[in-house]
């Protein structure tokens, strides 16, 4: 009887830290497309965003420390180290699983379902090109803003990671949200489920849209 509580606590351990480090990731990564979407506004926007990130205000000659974006970047790397390993735990491993999994898809359509697994697949894509992407960031901070940022996107073609992370992280984590919310008990009946499907919609298609954007307005800095 106490190995079956053990288990029980430490599975209920494990989905609160999957839920909860998806929400904070989820929130970071939205948050950091409205910051990198003050390009938008000109480069004067976005060296203002990226000087406060560096806390500027708090040093005397105005630069600021990008060793915290370095710090924050290694915090967001172990948020989601821990968040990938919790994750791994429901994950069909083994061929045997997945070849169950592929036959109960067919037999049932199950719309949550076919959610999750999109989750996973975009999982695996974003565990591949996040790690590229913060180390680009955080191994050289000082170089965040219209010129540095615009050079590391278009000439040195990281939009080619980017743009693959983008569409991957928005789709994962706007489904994340759906199923947290649906878990944790925000939607009980099919009118809620439907009203949750169509605002993931239209956030994932409006930060999909704002990240794009964002990209292509780097364009004009590169040189």
């Amino acid at each position: 009887m106490a190995i079956k509580l053990t288990i029980k606590k430490w599975s209920a351990w494990l989905d609160l830290s999957q839920s909860l480090s998806g929400v904070i990731l989820a929130v970071f990564l939205w948050t950091h497309l409205v910051l990198v979407s003050s390009i938008l506004l000109g480069s004067d926007a976005m060296n203002w965003v990226a000087r406060t990130m560096e806390l500027s205000f708090l040093s005397d000659d105005g630069h600021g420390y990008p060793w915290v974006v370095t710090a924050i970047a290694m915090g967001i790397a172990a948020l989601a180290l821990v968040h990938v390993l919790v994750a791994l735990q429901k994950l069909p491993m083994s061929l045997r699983q997945q070849r169950a999994l592929r036959q109960q898809m067919q037999v049932i359509n199950h719309s949550d379902t076919r959610l999750w697994r999109w989750q996973a697949i975009s999982g695996v894509v974003i565990l591949l090109l996040l790690p590229v992407h913060l180390w680009l960031i955080g191994s050289a901070p000082e170089t965040i803003g219209p010129q540095g940022s615009a050079d590391r996107i278009w000439n040195q073609g990281v939009w080619m990671v980017y743009l693959p992370l983008l569409l991957t992280v928005e789709l994962h984590a706007a489904i994340g949200i759906y199923r947290v919310a649906l878990k944790w008990g925000a939607a009980r009946d099919l009118n809620s489920r439907n009203r949750l499907r169509k605002i993931k919609t239209i956030v994932s298609v409006l930060f999909v849209t704002v990240g794009i954007a964002s990209l292509l307005a780097f364009l004009p800095h590169a040189s």
